[in-house]
């Protein structure tokens, strides 16, 4: 297959699928209210329709990917953004609970599987040495996600009604479905099965120390990311400006991830370093600060501007780290960033029991301190000096 230019139409459709699939899981956040009303439910079962699309990435990335190694993966793109379209049609039709969760559970399936094929065709039609910002510019679209996707849903579930949010997610997904038909090209599956694959992904100990350091250093940024809400409420921002500062939030991290992008093909061991260490002051800072809505807010962007990148450099070291397996190696990296968000949204519920929510600061920083050491130690498997080519 001929190397193609990043900014082309196949690399720009996978951009804006990890939109959709981001926005897709975090359409809920944005309007639990509006759901739990209509639906007859807590806003709390609404949020589990979040946490179970979550575990289904988790447990559900590895196999999937194993099971559909061998599989051609134009056609399985088609089919994932089409059954994205079909669990959100199924939420913007249901009737009930049940049936609200059984389109999250569909479309977690459809997510635990994506990425793998989305990120094995980015490494692939990536020109040489430009795997990173082939990487990067997917990453664009879940950044933009998570940028808009909440106060976007919002808007549109006040405005017309919570069921337009996940109709018009649907339509976006079928749209992507006939244009991925349309402009991708067709890449075969591999001849290896997917459980040899997944046993030699895993004998590399590059991919097991980014591994590690992706599921700690996850479990920091999420402890406190989850419950950003309440810490700037007891910083001093009220429910009718909280927004603000999440949409400050969002945006630096989409200018981060444009003005640092650069780096994941040519500097990713102290870029990532880098990013690390100012996260680690930003969540001592707010933990330290209290009652500061300014410093706080200030904080938050660089907070954001410096994290927007990260998960373009460890899904470049994932991938750098085992080349023969890229859907596997996305499978694996899929997985155990989502065990790290999991996980973090657990140390800060737990953090909340015992301190303020600025507290959680504490917990975060010394999580993400702990994955810095496991970077920096990792200069010669995992992060080398000398970034792969």
């Amino acid at each position: 297959m001929p190397q193609q230019k990043l900014l082309q139409p196949p690399m720009l459709l996978l951009a804006v699928g990890g939109f959709l699939a981001v926005a897709t899981e975090v359409l809920p956040i944005g309007l639990l209210p509006l759901m739990a009303e209509d639906l007859g439910v807590t806003e709390s079962s609404i949020g589990l329709l979040v946490s179970a699309y979550a575990a289904v990435v988790v447990f559900a990335s590895i196999p999937l990917n194993a099971w559909t190694s061998a599989l051609p993966r134009k056609p399985l793109l088609v089919g994932l953004l089409a059954g994205y379209g079909i669990s959100n049609v199924v939420l913007c039709l249901a009737q009930d609970y049940s049936i609200a969760l059984t389109g999250r559970v569909l479309a977690g399936a459809c997510h635990a599987l994506f990425f793998a094929v989305v990120f094995g065709y980015a490494t692939r039609l990536a020109p040489p040495g430009r795997m990173g910002a082939a990487v990067a510019l997917v990453n664009a679209g879940n950044a933009v996600a998570i940028a808009v996707g909440v106060p976007m849903s919002t808007w549109l579930g006040a405005t017309v009604g919570w069921r337009w949010s996940f109709g018009c997610a649907a339509i976006i997904a079928l749209l992507l479905a006939v244009g991925a038909a349309v402009v991708m090209p067709a890449i075969r599956g591999s001849a290896v099965s997917g459980g040899t694959q997944l046993k030699e992904a895993l004998a590399e100990p590059a991919l097991r120390r980014v591994i590690v350091a992706v599921v700690v250093m996850m479990t920091g940024q999420f402890a406190l990311y989850t419950f950003i809400t309440p810490v700037l409420l007891q910083s001093g921002f009220t429910a009718t400006n909280v927004g603000f500062a999440l949409l400050a939030y969002g945006g630096a991290g989409i200018l981060g991830l444009l003005l640092c992008s650069r780096f994941t093909d040519t500097a990713l061991r102290p870029a990532l370093l880098l990013s690390l260490l100012v996260m680690t002051g930003c969540f001592l800072a707010i933990a330290l600060l209290g009652g500061a809505p300014g410093w706080t807010l200030a904080v938050v962007i660089v907070w954001g501007l410096l994290y927007g990148p990260v998960p373009s450099y460890v899904t470049t070291a994932a991938l750098s780290a085992s080349r023969d397996h890229p859907d596997t190696v996305a499978a694996v990296h899929n997985s155990t960033f989502n065990i790290g968000i999991s996980a973090g949204a657990l140390v800060g519920a737990q953090m909340l029991l015992v301190s303020d929510p600025s507290g959680i600061g504490f917990a975060a920083a010394a999580l993400t301190l702990v994955a810095l050491a496991v970077v920096f130690t990792g200069a010669r498997q995992g992060f080398p000096r000398k970034t792969p080519k």
